[in-house]
């Protein structure tokens, strides 16, 4: 079956990036075109080692009338059975593709953040798809709350590779408490990194941190680290294409997000065996984080979040790193594959009643 996925902006290297190259990569069965209307460095391009079968088109013009000539262009060219929409104005202009040139492609949206918290998210545009990949329970809700029939939301989750053998060990005893975060530096948007410096700030006990990424506030939150007084516990790595493959030992990632959609980064400390302290936003972190595998605090809650670090640091010689690896299972990407061909070939038997 032909696919066509229109994404959204792509700065190269996040978790949106990666999942999309874990599809392409293990959806054997069917062939994908990759339209991205907008990219920053398409680093992410390096993740995907399949052999054929597949196609990435990046578009290099600024006007937004170009990118839709753009995505126009390359859906007539395919003519694909679905098209895959990754935000609200991907499903709006194939649907308009669709209408215009009389075609009968069915349009999925797959959303990648949580639709009430999105800055970028026009909640009207959810409705021009006939249906809704959900890749959180908190999304779910989200889209049957906006209108969208329940019958046509599949929940799915996000894919992980279970197989690796690494786990992460936990530092020596006598170590001081050593956390791990992984993102885009933001301050006050999405990331939250200002309350993650404080609650660094607030730990009674020694503690070091390693922080992989990048992004618009890196400097900002390197002069407040200062300010706090903490910068030399911190050791800031820049974007990196493979942090896990730079972490021996840890006690936990840390996230302290306002909203995510389900945060890969999650998945991935546990399937390494390490666990998680998270602030409870909307949709994402509740699907993965339970009490075998780490800690969810109230949002903007510092005092908890630091109870919580605390809790992990005293408590580090009790935690089963195996039992928090198995705490992932359930994404593994294999069975994430099979769910979604189940779906395609569902919405592929499925009439048009196209009213867009």
């Amino acid at each position: 079956m032909k696919i066509t996925l229109v994404t959204q902006y792509l700065e190269g290297h996040g978790g949106t990036e990666r999942v999309i190259s874990e599809l392409i990569n293990h959806d054997l069965k069917n062939s994908y075109q990759v339209l991205v209307p907008s990219s920053g460095k398409p680093e992410w391009l390096q993740w995907f080692n399949r052999q054929g079968g597949y196609s990435v088109k990046i578009c290099h013009r600024k006007t937004e009338q170009e990118k839709r000539c753009f995505v126009i262009q390359n859906i007539l060219t395919e003519k694909p059975a679905i098209v895959l929409c990754l935000e609200g104005k991907a499903n709006k202009l194939a649907s308009y593709v669709r209408k215009h040139y009389h075609l009968h492609f069915k349009i999925i949206s797959w959303g990648h953040t949580s639709i009430t918290d999105s800055k970028n998210f026009m909640k009207e545009n959810i409705h021009y798809a006939d249906y809704h990949l959900a890749i959180s329970s908190g999304i779910k809700k989200q889209l049957i709350d906006f209108g969208v029939a329940p019958e046509n939301v599949f929940l799915i989750f996000n894919p992980i590779q279970t197989d690796s053998n690494k786990i992460i060990a936990r530092p020596k005893t006598e170590s001081s408490f050593h956390a791990v975060f992984i993102g885009r530096i933001l301050l006050d948007d999405q990331k939250n990194v200002r309350m993650l410096l404080h609650v660094l700030s607030k730990l009674p006990f020694k503690w070091l941190i390693d922080i992989f990424g990048q992004g618009k506030d890196l400097h900002a939150a390197q002069q407040m680290a200062h300010q706090l007084n903490i910068d030399q516990n911190i050791i800031w790595h820049g974007w990196t294409p493979n942090p896990w493959d730079q972490i021996s030992e840890a006690d936990c990632l840390l996230l302290c997000s306002t909203y995510e959609g389900f945060p890969m980064v999650v998945i991935e400390a546990v399937s390494h065996g390490l666990p998680v302290i998270s602030t409870d936003c909307p949709t994402g972190p509740a699907d993965i984080i339970n009490a075998k595998n780490g800690i969810l605090t109230p949002m903007n809650d510092q005092g908890a979040f630091v109870d919580a670090c605390s809790k992990i640091y005293y408590l580090r010689n009790e935690l089963d790193r195996h039992q928090i690896k198995k705490t992932a299972v359930k994404f593994d990407v294999q069975n994430y594959i099979s769910k979604l061909q189940h779906i395609y070939a569902y919405v592929n038997t499925k009439k048009l009643a196209i009213t867009s």
